[in-house]
């Protein structure tokens, strides 16, 4: 990350910080002393909150007007000293629990090179999906649900999503992994709505528009050690993200930070950073050949 999104969140936290203390001012004495722990938060946030955040968590405080305030009554709750790793850890469960209703989840956005090393995945790529990507997303579902195709309660969710632009035009990649689909009633579905949505499948996609998948060797994964990192998925993931770049597989990084803040739980967090690096949670047997869904003989790109 550039130090001027750091330098934003600083400025934020600083003028944050102001606006707070004037806030005090006004306050009577009885009112200071029940308010406490709020300032003991507040000032400890404020010095260090933004050394206790990776880029990520950069990136999830620079969504709000005042990060401050946000975390301000959440941390005094929480506030067990003023290390650093311990703020770390306090922001990783404010967006491991989702506890700010506020923090909007957003689609990842990659690149047509990104897609072009896809070619053990399969999905749904739609176009020309312009305007909000949330309708977007709940639409979808809503249409696939109703035509029986997304199977017991399952459904695509925003964050697992990704948006992709391609000449003048925005595309969705609905991966297939994760969900329960009837591919067969999707295959019919996609051609039936092939002049309004555009749908093609992934395996489809790249070889007719982009050129073909990019075929690459194997890289061997380095190995790292969770003994003594239990609790502090921020070290944990810092940590397996410095590795990755010293292998030369630094563009697997943000792919993994995404997955890991949005999984909702420190167990698969640390089988997520697993699949990354060697861990001792890590498989030992041979991966398999690509899982992904098939499509049916007759269901070619229009």
């Amino acid at each position: 990350m550039s130090s001027e999104r750091k330098d934003t969140l600083k400025k934020r936290l600083d003028e944050n910080y102001t606006a707070f203390i004037a806030s005090l001012q006004k306050k009577t004495v009885s009112e200071l002393i029940a308010m406490a722990p709020e300032i003991t938060a507040a000032q400890q946030l404020h010095e260090e909150l933004l050394d206790a955040c990776d880029d990520d968590g950069v990136e999830f405080l620079l969504r709000f007007d005042d990060p401050l305030e946000t975390l301000r009554g959440l941390w005094a709750d929480a506030l067990t000293g003023s290390r650093t790793e311990e703020i770390s850890h306090f922001v990783w469960e404010v967006q491991d629990r989702e506890l700010i209703e506020e923090a909007p989840k957003m689609v990842k956005q990659i690149s047509t090179e990104d897609l072009r090393r896809m070619e053990d995945q399969e999905g749904l790529v739609l176009q020309g999906c312009g305007g909000d990507l949330q309708e977007w997303v709940d639409g979808i579902n809503g249409l696939l649900t109703e035509a029986g195709i997304l199977l017991d309660g399952s459904l695509f969710k925003l964050e697992d999503v990704s948006l992709f632009q391609h000449g003048e035009s925005t595309c969705l990649l609905f991966p297939f992994e994760g969900v329960e689909l009837d591919v067969g009633r999707l295959a019919v579905w996609r051609i039936q709505t092939h002049e309004r949505f555009g749908g093609t499948w992934l395996s489809d996609y790249v070889p007719n528009r982009l050129g073909g998948f990019v075929h690459e060797p194997p890289r061997q994964k380095p190995t790292m050690s969770l003994t003594g990192m239990d609790g502090n998925i921020f070290a944990v993931m810092g940590k397996a993200s410095s590795l990755l770049k010293e292998a030369g597989m630094g563009d697997l990084v943000s792919h993994m930070v995404q997955r890991v803040t949005t999984c909702g739980d420190y167990s698969k967090a640390l089988n997520i950073i697993s699949e990354y690096v060697e861990t001792e949670l890590s498989p030992k047997s041979e991966p398999q050949k690509s899982t992904k869904k098939k499509k049916g003989r007759n269901a070619h790109e229009r």
